[in-house]
């Protein structure tokens, strides 16, 4: 096999595996490599067994938390004993998300043609538990002037926000001086949103963790969410057949391969070596390769002249020399005031469809034929006794619908995250899966469980920041069901005309056309990429 490459990623997470499909598409030569047998990374999509077997390997009887990690850590804290029959029909996300239908990632499925490798579907209804029931989210204006609890002088006050919001606001009086503030402080101060309203603001349109998450931040995430509402249908987020995020990774990955990028999955990375610069005269052709991948059970070593890597590939002592490439100001973890140190994590299969009763003045209304079984809920803090009063619960679903359960199954995903590290997912998550469990038919009965921590990294990383460099570190994807699909599209982008300008410093880049476009340099598809 050949083994000199313009450029080798490491791990093949969503961020990484966007980067290596834009590069490979612009004529680089890229070899992928990741330790595991599977794509996606922290992203992942694994059938029950696949996922039984990692969590194996995760189990709290083995695990050591290693405080000064740069790499995310797992602690398998409860399993249940079985596999379920049939476990290769299911499709087990180990970071579920949705897409948002307009924003940087649904741009970079279409115009890459990735779109075509995968199915997606409209997510069902988004929710709010409060004051013991379950609220549907209004999506658009007519679903605000139909509901039925919201009072009339609420309705005007929340319209004149969502027209704020959904537009450009940055220079805006209303936000001048405020960036920073608490959001729910900002809602009362700039909008008289009572406190019912300003609960479904902040945590179902702007999906912020806690009330007081920065005005600034949170109003990104609220005009996402409204102008993706309509683009395909009346919810803002599509989701992923099989899975989401993991399948999506693999279809990136297979138009690197089709561009020509080589894949080497299941092998540990032993060594990695920095080759000093040529000297005058020098003609060695090993040493004009800048890095030499070592991989276990692999004949020869992997070159290149330079590394994209996930910050869980990048050894301890090359660390220091590696460039991190910085984040954008609304992706950023250290924009908000608190830092998510960990995730509760839990991943339910359940016999039978997991459904909530119709509210907002319609409970009289059926629910229609072949509507989306994946449904969106967020458990506020405080919400719910013995429940969290610092941190909202997301609650992603998923059945047969999109591919993710065999026929009379429901895969239910809950995520909590934790600003400590330590605790038990079980006792965390249990109460949220006691409340969803409640609303559905008496059969709905838990057939696995899997709880499980996440935790992230509690510094950068180390190494030079924003700098030129032949060794770049992909910013860490940060948890965040609605939003963390479009800040992996973020993240690529940076790292591709990164990774662009040290490989080819003399091409002239034109970074406003987008990372798919605009470089020719010999291998560009001449296909015309549709939904």
């Amino acid at each position: 096999m050949e083994n000199e490459f313009d450029v080798i990623v490491l791990g093949t997470g969503l961020s990484e595996s966007i980067s290596a499909a834009a590069l490979a598409r612009a004529g680089l030569k890229v070899a992928h490599i990741d330790p595991n047998a599977y794509y996606g990374a922290d992203e992942a999509t694994l059938t029950l067994d696949e996922l039984c077997q990692w969590a194996d390997t995760h189990t709290s009887s083995n695990f050591t938390l290693e405080r000064e990690s740069q790499s995310i850590q797992y602690q398998v804290q409860y399993r249940s004993p079985d596999i379920l029959p049939h476990s290769k029909q299911y499709s087990l996300s180990l970071s579920p998300s949705v897409i948002p239908s307009v924003g940087p990632f649904i741009s970079s499925l279409v115009s890459s043609g990735v779109a075509r490798y995968g199915s997606f579907k409209l997510l069902g209804p988004v929710s709010l538990y409060h004051d013991g029931q379950f609220t549907s989210v209004p999506q658009n204006k007519e679903s605000i002037f139909q509901d039925r609890t919201i009072p009339l002088i609420e309705k005007r006050r929340l319209m004149r926000f969502l027209m704020f919001a959904s537009g450009d606001f940055e220079n805006s009086p209303e936000l001048q001086g405020k960036e920073n503030i608490p959001f729910d402080e900002f809602l009362r101060q700039s909008f008289s949103l009572g406190e019912n309203i300003a609960q479904v603001v902040i945590f179902a349109l702007a999906y912020c963790n806690f009330s007081g998450e920065s005005t600034l931040m949170a109003l990104h995430r609220v005009r996402s969410c409204l102008r993706s509402t309509g683009r395909y249908g009346s919810s803002p987020f599509l989701v992923g057949y099989y899975g989401g995020s993991g399948e999506i990774a693999q279809g990136f990955c297979r138009s690197a391969a089709v561009n020509g990028g080589v894949y080497i999955l299941g092998r540990r990375i032993s060594n990695i070596v920095i080759n000093e610069p040529l000297s005058p005269g020098d003609h060695d052709q090993e040493s004009s390769y800048r890095y030499s991948v070592e991989l276990d059970d692999f004949p020869d070593p992997l070159r290149s002249s330079c590394l994209l890597s996930s910050p869980s590939h990048v050894p301890d002592y090359l660390r220091l020399h590696a460039t991190r490439i910085p984040t954008s100001d609304n992706c950023s973890p250290s924009a908000s005031h608190h830092r998510v140190l960990a995730m509760a994590r839990c991943i339910v299969i359940v016999d039978g469809a997991v459904s909530l009763p119709r509210l907002n003045g319609s409970d009289d209304v059926p629910h229609s034929e072949g509507e989306s079984d994946s449904l969106l809920v967020v458990f506020p803090p405080g919400s719910l006794n013995h429940g969290s009063m610092i941190s909202s619960v997301h609650v992603l679903t998923a059945g047969p619908g999109t591919m993710s359960a065999p026929t009379g199954k429901s895969i239910v995903h809950l995520s909590m995250p934790l600003y400590e590290r330590g605790g038990s997912s079980k006792d965390l998550l249990d109460p949220y899966l006691a409340a969803m469990l409640s609303t559905s038919s008496p059969s709905a009965k838990p057939l696995f469980q899997l709880f499980y921590m996440q935790y992230f990294p509690s510094t950068d990383g180390g190494g030079r920041a924003g700098v030129t460099s032949d060794f770049c570190v992909s910013p860490a994807l940060q948890p965040d069901i609605p939003q963390s699909a479009d800040h992996a599209a973020q993240h690529a982008e940076r790292s591709f005309w990164h990774v662009m300008q040290s490989v080819r410093p003399g091409l002239s880049l034109e970074k406003e056309q987008g990372i798919w476009t605009n470089v020719d340099i010999g291998n560009i598809g001449d296909e015309d990429p549709e939904w």
